[in-house]
């Protein structure tokens, strides 16, 4: 009774007339559709309504259950929160049309399939999109948005963004992300500091905090920021524990990796030109400090012909450029010479062998100009924008496809422009109201919010 009142209220504020008024109650309190449910309305407030393909047109308020094929639309002055079935919420601001394409949760069947119209939203990952981020798919006009495992608001733009920005708060820029994989070959995955594991390809962003794993006979090579390039050996385990860039004041700037396991080769870039002391590494056997260098390190089960105690790896360091130091052995390596420490503290051992590695030596691995390169835009133009406040999104048409990671902002012109990466600082995404409104607040922050709509109803109506 309450959700027939509250639609009441909503259509009559709209001048709804008596007979059109009655029809959509009646479709509001009968089944209009047998299609596969897909979820249900957390919260609307104003004129929201659904339809299924070949179903009647009816009012959606709190509770309603939602189904695949529904096509949701918001008025002008009205927005809704949805949940689908695997806890995935999804925010749509007003002037909105969406559709659950295809939701199935079945064991090696799962699917996410979104269209998004017109309007905008702002979409929080559900345990498909965790699980399984190659299941998840957003169509627009323009170009299709793949996820994995995020946090992110899409707004397909006409004239009106222009208006909307005049009075948009400008959005905060977040340069979260810290390196890019250049090369990835077989299967690598990043595991970020929340746990959520993530694919690692080509452009893939990567964070402080984030584990990078080689699977065997698979590598990567990624660049960071200030242009040092680390290539991860098969079987490798790598953490970016630490990542400060600040040219202004080397003073303050720090990197810290660690090699928790297997191998890589690095060589450092612009940080430990400025301050040698700023970049360190460390390895269950050896902390590292360079000298402004590109080195290879190699856990074992052996090195310099002896054999590392059982379940205590070996570490084999050799240097093609500059120098490093082996902290706790009080060594230093030189360029062309390479030891191994079978145990933390103990003296280094010269080896005269050295181990080809059979991967790409990382200073010989190009940087493109625009790995970290964004577009000035005024962030209101028509087209695509998306905004990424957690995680990683995958931008594709038939022109290209970009990586956006956290804090990054995307724009697509049209279906035969290419993807562009684009400096946040204007973006309409971050600027719209709505999109200020977590998917996972809680519902009373959506009663408070306030869109100056001039409603008459009980806000949540």
């Amino acid at each position: 009774m309450q959700t027939t009142t509250r639609a009441t209220c909503t259509l009559a504020n709209r001048g709804i007339g008596p007979a059109r008024l009655l029809a959509l109650l009646l479709a509001l309190s009968s089944t209009v559709s047998v299609a596969a449910p897909a979820g249900k309305v957390l919260y609307a407030r104003g004129n929201v309504s659904a339809q299924v393909p070949g179903g009647g047109l009816r009012i959606i308020a709190a509770g309603a259950p939602l189904a695949v094929g529904d096509a949701i639309s918001t008025a002008e002055e009205s927005f809704a929160l949805i949940e689908l079935l695997d806890q995935e919420r999804i925010t749509l601001r007003p002037d909105t049309n969406f559709t659950i394409t295809a939701f199935d949760q079945t064991a090696g069947k799962e699917s996410v399939a979104l269209s998004l119209l017109k309007g905008g939203i702002r979409a929080l990952t559900g345990l498909l999109g965790k699980r399984r981020p190659d299941s998840f798919r957003l169509t627009t006009p323009v170009a299709t948005i793949g996820i994995r495992g995020t946090d992110f608001a899409v707004r397909v733009c006409g004239p009106e963004c222009a208006t909307d920005q005049a009075t948009a708060k400008v959005g905060t820029p977040i340069a979260q992300i810290v390196a890019r994989a250049l090369v990835s070959a077989g299967a690598v995955v990043a595991v970020g500091s929340d746990g959520a594991q993530r694919p690692l390809g080509k452009n893939t962003p990567l964070f402080v905090g984030d584990v990078v794993k080689t699977a065997a006979h698979a590598y990567t090579v990624i660049a960071f920021r200030d242009q040092t390039r680390v290539t991860l050996q098969p079987e490798t385990e790598f953490k970016i524990d630490q990542f400060v860039q600040a040219p202004a004041t080397p003073e303050s700037e720090s990197t810290l990796f660690s090699l928790v396991r297997g191998g890589l080769r690095l060589a450092t870039g612009l940080i430990g030109a400025r301050r040698h002391d700023s970049v360190r590494i460390n390895t269950r056997v050896a902390t590292i400090g360079i000298r402004g260098t590109g080195f290879d390190l190699i856990e074992g089960d052996e090195c310099g012909g002896k054999k590392a105690a059982p379940g205590a790896p070996g570490l084999t360091a050799q240097v093609w450029k500059g120098g490093i130091a082996l902290k706790e052995s009080n060594a230093d390596v030189a360029s062309g010479e390479a030891v191994c420490v079978l145990e933390k503290g103990q003296p280094v051992t010269k080896v005269a062998a050295k181990p080809d590695l059979g991967t790409p030596r990382p200073d010989e691995v190009e940087i493109p100009a625009d790995t970290f390169a964004a577009e000035e835009m005024n962030g209101d133009e028509p087209g695509l924008h998306v905004s990424v406040s957690d995680g990683h999104v995958v931008l594709t048409n038939e022109a290209g496809t970009i990586d956006l990671g956290r804090g990054e902002d995307g724009f697509v012109g049209g279906a035969n422009s290419s993807p562009l990466r684009t400096d946040n600082n204007r973006s309409i995404g971050r600027g719209d109201p709505f999109f200020s409104l977590s998917p996972d607040s809680p519902l009373e922050t959506f009663d408070k919010f306030q869109g100056d709509f001039g409603l008459t109803c009980p806000v949540g109506s």
